[in-house]
């Protein structure tokens, strides 16, 4: 698979990792949130540091920056 996840993207899915692992720890006392919210922060950490999507993959979805520099002949 290659990469579709951008540096912007992968910073805020890291985000999101840190906050879903918070909520595991926090709410550990409610075994299927906190489950939820420890599988969740693993996606999007696995995601944010692989700079892969699989659901992006499937719909075409690309967070990578273009960069389009002029040619010179």
């Amino acid at each position: 698979m290659r990469r579709n996840v951008g540096k912007i993207d992968a910073c805020i899915r890291g985000g999101f990792a840190v906050v879903f692992l918070i909520v595991a720890v926090v709410f550990n006392w409610q075994p299927i949130l906190s489950l939820v919210a420890a599988f969740l922060s693993l996606v999007f950490a696995a995601t944010a540091l692989t700079h892969q999507c699989p659901f992006y993959g499937l719909f075409g979805l690309d967070t990578r920056a273009r960069h389009t520099h002029p040619q010179h002949h």
